[in-house]
């Protein structure tokens, strides 16, 4: 998969920039608060259709204008995509070669990029929100159908909590809602088992070859429904958390509280591991979900890379580098091209960023 062409209207600090790519490696340097992490930020709203950064997508119009554009032409082996997204003050429209796209789910992962950034320092930390973010993000990107049971499930929850906040409780729909939500809970919940198990098939051998000495990263998915995956096991939960749940008007079993827990050598990250060992549990992770895409599609997906150099040592930068696939389009920002010095100058495009502005650099020093 490879991203050939670029336009953005109207979008941050974009006014019209136009951008071809030739080359697998797209490196943007420049200050900072000059625009690269926007340019990320496109390309994986295009993946997943929502910003990493804002929850208001308005937030991405350039001011004093109604609506902004992203627009990129990809290519996956022989098959050529033209994909645009469009915002404005009522919502998004997406459009698939020129034609508007009436599910969100038709449109996520036609454009398959996986991003690190900084802010992925706090995953481990943060609430488990972002976690099952995490995996029902890449999940939708592999599976439509993955990300239409998780719309309908949302739906019903919304729909049960609605009930139990009534005065009198029609406890016979409220059956049909829960039966409704257990059902769909299970086959989400083998999907994300799946996609754990496979990373956690090879994260620890990536985290190894980084730090040199064989190590154990496990990912551990916790889900407040128990392991046991059979609806009469479930619904006996639903049953047990009843009066709580009448009590504080709220569900509070099912799949919106499951979470990820991961351990170094047999101790909790969140707790136990350093800033460092963190970045590299991430980045082999990264890795990983590379192999999950490949494995799912047969084509490698956009890797985007923002300001992740600065804090790794010339050692490490050189093992990521030849750990990647061959191929593979990655695009990079940075502050100082010096941290990409033992990448392939062959394979490299250099663009400068300055408000807004890029520009190809013609000789790559």
């Amino acid at each position: 998969m490879k991203i050939n062409k670029i336009h953005l209207l109207n979008y941050r600090n974009y006014y019209h920039t136009q951008l071809d790519f030739q080359k697998n490696i797209q490196v943007f340097v420049g200050d900072n608060g000059q625009g690269k992490t926007n340019l990320l930020e496109s390309i994986y709203f295009l993946s997943t259709s929502r910003s990493f950064r804002v929850k208001n997508e308005q937030d991405l119009i350039q001011e004093n204008f109604d609506l902004c554009r992203i627009e990129a032409f990809v290519s996956v082996e022989t098959t050529k995509l033209r994909l645009a997204a469009i915002l404005h003050q009522k919502g998004k429209s997406l459009f698939i070669n020129k034609q508007p796209v009436r599910k969100t789910s038709e449109f996520v992962g036609k454009c398959n990029a996986i991003l690190f950034s900084p802010a992925d320092m706090d995953f481990f930390e943060a609430s488990p929100k972002i976690r099952r973010r995490f995996i029902d993000i890449e999940c939708s990107k592999i599976s439509s159908i993955y990300m239409e049971q998780l719309n309908q499930y949302s739906k019903l929850l919304k729909e049960r909590n609605s009930l139990l906040k009534t005065d009198k409780i029609d406890m016979d729909y409220l059956d049909v809602v829960t039966d409704s939500l257990i059902h769909l809970s299970i086959q989400i919940i083998k999907q994300r088992h799946e996609f754990v198990q496979f990373l956690q098939s090879k994260i620890s051998i990536y985290y190894s070859s980084f730090v040199s000495e064989e190590s154990s990263v496990t990912i551990q998915y916790q889900s407040s429904l128990g392991e046991i995956l059979e609806f009469d096991v479930i619904k006996k939960r639903f049953e047990s958390s009843f009066s709580r749940d009448k009590a504080f008007k709220i569900t509070h079993v099912g799949i919106h509280r499951d979470d990820l827990v991961f351990s170094l050598n047999g101790r909790f990250v969140s707790q136990f591991a350093s800033q460092g060992q963190k970045r590299m549990i991430l980045l082999s992770g990264k890795l990983s979900l590379i192999d999950y895409i490949y494995d799912h599609t047969k084509t490698y997906p956009i890797l985007l890379l923002d300001d992740v150099f600065s804090e790794l040592d010339p050692k490490k930068k050189l093992k990521f580098s030849e750990i990647l696939p061959r191929g593979i389009q990655i695009m990079i920002t940075t502050t100082d091209l010096s941290e990409i010095s033992g990448w392939p100058k062959e394979e490299c495009e250099i663009f400068t960023v300055s408000s807004g502005v890029v520009k190809p650099v013609k000789e790559v020093i």
